[in-house]
């Protein structure tokens, strides 16, 4: 059977959700009934079931396409693109839990659609992709590997699909500077929930921030694995090792050493240890 949209050959069975969907433009051709409710996530990240058909966030049972009441009594949208929706959206609550950014994903993904941007990936490449740049876009970031917690999907085709977004977009033109305070808290959360570890290590980050912003200094993300261990060191905890840092964070123990020691270079600090009972605003003076 011919796609009656875009006329293509091209079809697989999603056995999931019991549809034979275009690869091509992703009209669902041949839907088995099931459940009539969706599974979306609530703010703790659970999953809950939800009756509220024809909006985002519901999957409709039934052949070809239906009207889309968020675009307007006479807009029709096929199944496929409604399905892709909501995976970004499940994409996006794994991340965030703040509303500012649905609209954009929505809005991303519907440009990519109507441009045919997507081409034979599937709903969970197309998900991460889009949530990965949007988070980009917003100064926000996340790696790779966080935002495809919610789907696992092949990386090598999300990063594939993330640089065709870019090339659609103007490349990084877009992008917002990365919110330093937010890249730092990603990296704490791995590593320990302590509220005055959280609190002095934000202290160090905004001491340093100062000093690489006028050096030619390459922050990766190792660069807040090192601020924690210098924090650690300043304060004289115990409790936290290299070790640990280096296993929460999956950066290595040699990558930590070496960045941080890059920074003590920046300040003329010979080494951490000689950092243990200082105050911040101490060093590099």
């Amino acid at each position: 059977m011919d796609c009656n949209e875009c006329g293509s050959k091209n079809k697989e069975y999603d056995a999931r959700l019991g549809e034979q969907i275009c690869k091509d433009c992703g009209l669902v051709l041949v839907t088995e009934m099931f459940e009539e409710t969706v599974h979306i996530l609530n703010k703790t990240g659970e999953t809950k079931h939800s009756a509220d058909r024809g909006h985002l966030g519901s999957i409709i049972t039934g052949k070809g396409s239906y009207k889309f009441n968020k675009f307007g009594k006479n807009s029709v949208m096929s199944k496929g693109v409604q399905i892709g929706l909501v995976h970004t959206q499940m994409a996006l609550s794994s991340i965030v839990q703040f509303s500012g950014l649905r609209e954009r994903v929505e809005k991303v993904y519907l440009e990519l659609f109507k441009n045919q941007v997507f081409g034979h990936s599937t709903y969970e490449v197309r998900a991460t992709a889009i949530v990965y740049y949007v988070l980009r876009e917003n100064g926000t970031p996340h790696p790779f590997t966080d935002v495809g917690k919610e789907f696992s999907p092949n990386l090598r085709s999300v990063k594939r699909l993330v640089r065709k977004i870019n090339q659609h977009f103007g490349n990084r033109a877009n992008y917002m500077p990365a919110n330093p305070q937010y890249l730092l808290e990603q990296i704490l959360n791995k590593v320990s929930d302590d509220l005055e570890l959280k609190r002095q290590c934000f202290k160090v980050l905004e001491h340093f921030e100062v000093i690489v912003s006028n050096n030619t200094f390459n922050k990766g993300r190792s660069y807040y694995a090192s601020i924690i261990w210098i924090t650690v060191n300043l304060n004289v905890r115990t409790d936290i090792t290299q070790t640990n840092i280096s296993e929460k964070t999956g950066f290595s123990r040699w990558i930590i050493r070496r960045q941080t020691n890059s920074l003590l270079q920046l300040v003329g600090v010979d080494s951490v240890e000689s950092l243990k009972g200082k105050e911040i605003n101490k060093i590099g003076e």
